[in-house]
C-alpha cells in the first residue's frame, strides 16, 4: 500500500491542489471560502459557548481565551472529519477511474486526506496571525505544531482507509458516519475543557485513552500552553495512527481483490 502511495506522491499533491483550488469554483469568493467557512463555524460556537465555558489563558486577554481554545481545536476537527468523511466516499466517487486505470486504490484516499490537511495548513496559519493580533505571544514549541497536526491527520486517513473499504460491501457506512462523527465531536475537549468539569477520576483516566485526544491535548500544549505534551502523550500520539494503519491495511489487503467488481 505505502509503495504505491509513493509512486504516485505527484499525483496526489496535484489532486490535492485542484480539489482546494475548484472546490469553490463558480463563487464570488472562489478559494477564500477555504478561510471564510471555518472563521464562520468557529465565530457562531464562540457566540455560544464563550459566556457558557470560558478559558483563561495564561498571557491572553480573558475575552479571547475561549475563542483561541477553541479555534486551536475546531479548525484541526474539520480537517479530521473532512478526511474521514472524503475518504469513505473515495473509492465510490473514483470508481471510473478505478474501472479504466491500474492505479492503487489507495492514491484516492490520500488524495482526499492530502486536500484536507492543505486546507488545514491555510486555516491554522491564519489562527497563529490572529493570535499575534490578539496578545498571544508565539514560542518556539510553535515549530513542532505540524507533528501532532499530521499525526492527526494521518489517523483520519487511516480510518478513512478503513471506512472506505468497508463502504463499498456496506453502502450504509457511509450514512453512519455522519452519526458516528457528531458522537466523536462531543467525546472530544473541543468546545469544552476537561478542567471546567466535575468528573470522576476515573473518567478523565479513561479521557486519556481517547484515540485523538493525545493529538488534541498536543496541539494545546504546544501552541496556548507553551510546553511540550509528556513523553506519554507522545507516545500515544505515535501509537494510535500506527496501530489504526496497521487495522486499515489488513482489511483493505483482504478485500481488495474484490473491491473493482463491486464498483
Amino acid at each position: 500500500m505505502y509503495a504505491g502511495l509513493y509512486r504516485y506522491r505527484g499525483f496526489i499533491w496535484q489532486r490535492a491542489i485542484a480539489d482546494l483550488r475548484h472546490r469553490y469554483a463558480g463563487t464570488g469568493f472562489g478559494v477564500v471560502w477555504n478561510v471564510l467557512h471555518p472563521l464562520a463555524m468557529i465565530a457562531l460556537y464562540s457566540l455560544i459557548f464563550s459566556t457558557l465555558m470560558p478559558a483563561r489563558l495564561p498571557g491572553v486577554p480573558e475575552r479571547f481565551g475561549y475563542i483561541l481554545y477553541l479555534c486551536s481545536g475546531f479548525l484541526p476537527w474539520l480537517a479530521f472529519s473532512e478526511c474521514i468523511s472524503r475518504g469513505t466516499t473515495a473509492f465510490l466517487e473514483n470508481a471510473p477511474y478505478l474501472r479504466k486505470l491500474p492505479m492503487p486504490e489507495q492514491v484516492f484516499v490520500a488524495q482526499t486526506a492530502a486536500a484536507a490537511t492543505l486546507g488545514l495548513a491555510i486555516s491554522f496559519s491564519l489562527l497563529l496571525v490572529i493570535c499575534l493580533a490578539v496578545g498571544h505571544q508565539p514560542t518556539i514549541y510553535w515549530l513542532l505544531l505540524p507533528l501532532p497536526l499530521i499525526l492527526l491527520q494521518t489517523t483520519g486517513f487511516a480510518i478513512g482507509m478503513l471506512l472506505g473499504t468497508l463502504n463499498v460491501f456496506f453502502r450504509d457506512v457511509g450514512q453512519l458516519l455522519q452519526i458516528g462523527l457528531q458522537i466523536l465531536f462531543w467525546t472530544l475537549p473541543i468546545v469544552w475543557n476537561p478542567a471546567d468539569l466535575h468528573a470522576s477520576r476515573m473518567l478523565l483516566a479513561a479521557l486519556r485513552w481517547h484515540p485523538l485526544v493525545p493529538m488534541f491535548d498536543g496541539i494545546r500544549s504546544l501552541f496556548l500552553y507553551g510546553r511540550l505534551p509528556s513523553i506519554g502523550d507522545w507516545a500515544l500520539m505515535f501509537a494510535w495512527p500506527a496501530a489504526l494503519l496497521t487495522i486499515a491495511y489488513a482489511a483493505f489487503s483482504r478485500l481488495k481483490p474484490e473491491i473493482r467488481d463491486l464498483l
